[in-house]
């Protein structure tokens, strides 16, 4: 190769080589990290569904860098569209990966293939529409190809916006499904509400139209755009990949979990204590109205004061590892029962239902104790970090525990 490491054509084949092997390096590392392996009630897990599309991509990349280096050589164009197929593929393949994350479920290939059909089509509509070789002439292979090739192209680079669209907007609503379950079902979201898909999805959606637009040009600067955002969006993928946690919220799947849970016969095994009078049953929840209880089963309102006594007496929320499922076998029930308990006689999810008392726990303890440290204080009432406690703290008081101390113990 005569060109120096300083021109132009050099850095063209270096990004090239770059766009296959660093998807490789990240799938085959995925494949093999600890914590991967398929789960027979959860499927595949979300880090080896990566590493099998990261490999995927890495590979199909192989022949997409022999196309564009041929082109750059010889002026032929080769297969016209390549490029869009492969991203035709690569699009409701990172979809899966996203919703993998947000929808646990098992994923099949009779499920996949559906969504691998328009880039199927394409590739074979086109291998047989258009000449495997094509001349072109000057830089820009889309401008100065055929008329038939443009429209075509415009078709498909259409079905891949459309693709997009429609992709980013059933993971935003899955997304919103999945934080809903997890407070459904969750004490403390601290490190299980896979916060960084709030700037993954946008850079997922930022990166696909970058292919897009890269697409619509077959020149040298557009290949390195593409190339470019390519590695460093696999990069974003794969670090946080190898560092966040997958959890499995479903009634099927409630129990599959990488980080151990505290099981519910950790708790003292003492019997509930008899019902009081309604008035005495919660400071945190005030007695409902007589005429509005008149109006439950008697079963259900039973529940119900076994739920607020198990809280009050038992001080369970202490535990930040706490979930649905732990207390529901306290109370001898299933967690869907104990969930429409609290979503329709408190109108709370779980996770709300349980900084309610973790909150009123921590007023008490900054009254009774004005020397105890924020985070102390925080530990104890059952918040598994500061940040989540003072954003529970403001979310529920309106202000910030330091300024509620002030406010109300330092002022007395």
């Amino acid at each position: 190769m005569k060109d120096s490491i300083f021109s132009p054509t050099f850095w063209m084949y270096f990004s090239y080589v770059l766009s296959f092997t660093i998807p490789l390096f990240c799938g085959l590392t995925l494949l093999t990290v600890k914590g991967a392996i398929p789960s027979g009630q959860a499927g595949i897990h979300p880090r080896r569904l990566l590493g099998i599309i990261f490999t995927f991509s890495g590979l199909i990349f192989i022949p997409n860098m022999i196309q564009d280096i041929h082109k750059y050589i010889t002026g032929e164009l080769g297969l016209p569209i390549f490029d869009i197929v492969i991203n035709l593929f690569l699009v409701p393949l990172y979809f899966f990966y996203f919703r993998k994350l947000t929808k646990p479920e098992k994923l099949t290939a009779k499920r996949i293939w559906p969504h691998l059909i328009p880039g199927i089509l394409v590739l074979i509509t086109g291998f047989f529409l258009f000449p495997l070789q094509e001349k072109i002439i000057g830089n820009n292979a889309f401008i100065n190809a055929s008329l038939p090739l443009i429209i075509f192209r415009c078709t498909c680079l259409t079905l891949q916006a459309a693709m997009i669209t429609m992709y980013t907007l059933r993971i935003l609503h899955l997304k919103g499904e999945h934080m809903q379950k997890l407070k459904e079902n969750y004490s403390s979201i601290d490190n299980i509400d896979l916060r960084w898909l709030n700037q993954a999805i946008p850079l997922a959606v930022l990166f696909a139209f970058i292919v897009l637009f890269a697409s619509c040009f077959q020149t040298i600067w557009s290949d390195y755009l593409f190339h470019t955002s390519s590695i460093l969006f696999v990069f974003y993928l794969f670090i946080h990949a190898l560092n966040e946690p997958y959890i499995c919220y479903t009634e099927q799947h409630t129990e599959v979990h990488e980080e151990k849970i505290i099981p519910p016969n950790s708790y003292p095994e003492t019997p509930l204590p008899a019902p009081v009078n309604e008035t005495e049953l919660s400071p945190v929840f005030p007695a409902l109205p007589e005429k509005y209880l008149k109006n439950l089963g008697i079963k259900r309102e039973k529940m119900k004061d076994e739920l607020i006594r198990l809280f009050d007496e038992k001080e369970i929320y202490t535990n930040g590892n706490l979930t649905i499922t732990n207390v529901a076998a306290l109370l001898g029930t299933n967690r869907t029962y104990i969930s429409n308990v609290i979503n329709n006689e408190f109108g709370f999810s779980f996770y709300q239902f349980v900084n309610k008392y973790r909150i009123q726990k921590a007023t008490i303890l900054l009254i009774q104790h004005p020397d105890m440290q924020i985070q102390e204080v925080a530990s104890l009432s059952g918040f598994n970090s500061l940040s989540s406690f003072i954003s529970a703290f403001k979310l529920n008081e309106g202000i910030t525990p330091k300024q509620w101390k002030k406010r109300y113990v330092d002022a007395l």
